[in-house]
Order: C-alpha cells, then structure tokens, then sequence
C-alpha cells in the first residue's frame, strides 16, 4: 500500500507540472484569435475560393501582426483594425495553415489559433455551388408550379366573386388589389410566394399578377371604388335637351 501510495503522488506531481507548464501557454495563445470571413466567393466544408479577410482580436496594447501562410509571411500589419484581405486565388490550390503571430507594446510575442482550409479553383467552387443550387431550384420550382396549378384547379373560375361594395372576409393571406382591373380580392394560403408578393389569379378580370397585401385602408378604397364605378352613370343632356328645359321652366316663372 505505501508503495501505490508513493506512486499516486509522483503520479500527481507530474500532472501538477505538466500543468504548470501548459497552461500559461495556451493561456498566452488564447489571446490571440484568428478568424477568416468571406467577403465574396465560395465558401463550404473548409473549402474557400474568392476575396476573404483575416481578422485578429488580442489585447489592446498590439503593435504589430504577422499574417502567415503555411509559416511563410503573407503581410504585417502595424496599424488597427488588424485585418487582412487577400484572394485566394492567388496562392495554389489545396490544403493551407492560417495563422498570426502579434507583438505587444510590452514586447510580449503572441501566438493565434491555426486556421486550416482549403483553397478551390473558382471552376470548382462553381460546380459545388451548381450541385446545392440545382436541386433546390428544382424544389422551388416544382413548389410554384403545384401551389399555381393547385391555386387553378381548387379555384380557378369558380373562386367566389363579391358584388360591388358587398362586405367581405379577406381570410388569413390578407387582401389584395388587381393592378389590371383594380378590383380588391382575398389572396390564397397556397399561392407561391414571391418576395414582393404572392402569385394569384384576379376572380374578377382573370389575369395573372404577383400582388402583394393591400391595408385596410387601400382595400376599403378599392370597394369604395368599385362600388361607384357599378352605379348607373347619367348621361349628359345635349344642348338641344337642355334648351328644351330652359324654355320649360321659362313658362313658370
């Protein structure tokens, strides 16, 4: 037992040490940070094509930063913000190491954390980025196709029409306005969605147009509109008529 106890202890002591020795380092090393940002181009998985910036945050009494590729020197900067734009396409393609090396005002020499990526050809980047986008462009255009068609055939004709200024429940999509025919309708759950508006099919007029919500106000507007615009107009007497009144109501006078 004195013996696994001996054991124990120098076992302790080392650990003890080791840590004492470890520690202040990566202490030291986390000071530094190195992160990398796309500025424009191709970035996915740890591999990187295009115009990117380095970035280093430490202490605030920096001087200097030594931007590394590989343990060669890219660029020193002697000035903040400590922050270095570079393309990679102007270093060969395949695995490289990132990292900064800082020196303070109190000639302290700090280490950053190591970056590895991958620098691509804008071809392979390109093709990457044409096996993401494909697909989902194929999704996207199959959800417009089936949520127009759905929108067609669930209502299409027979979407329910209102009379002139007839009160109306626009529903959950909210109401729009028909740039054609400028009469206000309800918008559908279903119909894509554009950005700038949902795709629907004026019940009115019949044709096709990407509207977006109209307010309450626009929309009581627009029945308003329509509403006056349904009354009978009475036409405008010809000057023979409004003679033939004049003389009429001479006679009584």
């Amino acid at each position: 037992m004195p013996n696994v106890k001996c054991l124990i202890s120098r076992l302790l002591l080392a650990i003890g040490f080791l840590l004492a020795w470890v520690v202040p380092a990566n202490a030291q090393a986390s000071e530094l940070r190195l992160s990398l940002h796309k500025d424009w181009g191709y970035s996915a998985g740890g591999q990187v094509q295009g115009l990117f910036t380095l970035l280093v945050r430490g202490p605030q009494d920096m001087v200097s930063v030594r931007f590394d590729l590989d343990g060669e020197e890219i660029a020193t900067l002697t000035q903040p913000p400590f922050a270095l734009q570079f393309n990679t396409d102007k270093y060969p393609t395949g695995w490289h190491k990132l990292s900064a090396t800082a020196r303070t005002s109190s000639e302290r020499t700090l280490a950053s954390n190591v970056i590895n990526v991958e620098f691509v050809s804008a071809e392979q980047g390109w093709q990457v980025v044409q096996r993401i986008m494909t697909p989902l462009l194929v999704i996207i255009v199959g959800v417009i196709l089936i949520s127009t068609l759905g929108q067609f055939l669930l209502t299409g004709r027979g979407q329910r029409r209102f009379e002139p200024g007839a009160p109306r429940n626009y529903g959950a999509a909210g109401g729009a306005i028909c740039p054609k025919c400028k009469r206000p309708f309800a918008r559908h759950l279903i119909s894509p969605n554009l950005l700038v508006g949902k795709l629907e099919r004026c019940p009115y007029c019949g044709k096709w147009s990407v509207v977006p919500p109209a307010s309450r106000e626009a929309l009581a507007a627009a029945e308003a509109a329509e509403s006056q615009a349904s009354r009978p107009s009475v036409p405008e007497a010809s000057p023979e008529e409004k003679l033939r009144r004049q003389l009429e109501q001479s006679r009584y006078e």
